[in-house]
């Protein structure tokens, strides 16, 4: 009788610390959560930011080339093909914002958060393929319609060489920006990927 109320007290015991345990882990894995959900925040905050400059960049440069190359009496065409599309370019990258402005990482639904970061960085990575090509076509036309509107003078070949510059530090910054957004994304949906294993 006597080594039976001890094997109920050790059970008890065991029970008791069995309790603790799953509410010591519990605990652990709410901390886990927050942890990974505010480091989540913090990488879509970055996300935002460089994209906001980018925002910020095309809702510059839309007006200023337009009135510029305008102003220097090249083609209506090159005029209309430029304007197109710096705002389809500034277009995409609005839309990208307001996606991501959308998204609810603290409590939102991972899988559709998911989905969402998934198509922005493909959408980023597919972006570098359409980019490039695009401004070096639209590069060589600038320097034709400069060429054939002012002449080969020695400002219309400076102004060449400012533009070849000044198209190689921006594309410099543009991939920088382009990859930082691809890297943030990827970053985060490992961070998903993490969450969903431990439910």
């Amino acid at each position: 009788m006597e080594n039976n109320t001890l094997i109920s007290q050790e059970l008890e015991e065991m029970r008791s610390q069995i309790s603790l345990l799953k509410d010591k882990l519990e605990k652990q894995t709410i901390v886990n959560d927050g942890h990974i959900r505010k480091s989540m925040q913090s990488k879509m905050s970055d996300i935002n930011r460089t994209i906001l400059a980018a925002i910020i960049a095309g809702g510059f440069a839309l007006p200023y080339c337009t009135w510029y190359f305008w102003s220097q009496g090249l083609s209506i065409v090159f005029v209309a093909a430029t304007a197109l599309m710096l705002t389809v370019c500034l277009g995409l990258t609005v839309a990208k914002q307001i996606n991501l402005k959308k998204m609810d990482l603290s409590n939102g639904n991972l899988v559709e958060v998911a989905e969402k970061l998934g198509s922005i960085r493909k959408h980023y990575q597919d972006w570098i393929k359409i980019a490039i090509p695009m401004v070096l076509v639209w590069f060589c036309w600038l320097i034709y319609e400069m060429i054939s509107t002012l002449g080969a003078t020695p400002m219309t070949m400076g102004f060449c060489c400012g533009a070849l510059l000044g198209g190689l530090i921006g594309g410099f910054i543009g991939m920088r920006m382009n990859k930082k957004v691809i890297d943030r994304t990827t970053e985060i949906l490992d961070y998903i990927k993490e969450l969903q294993q431990g439910e």
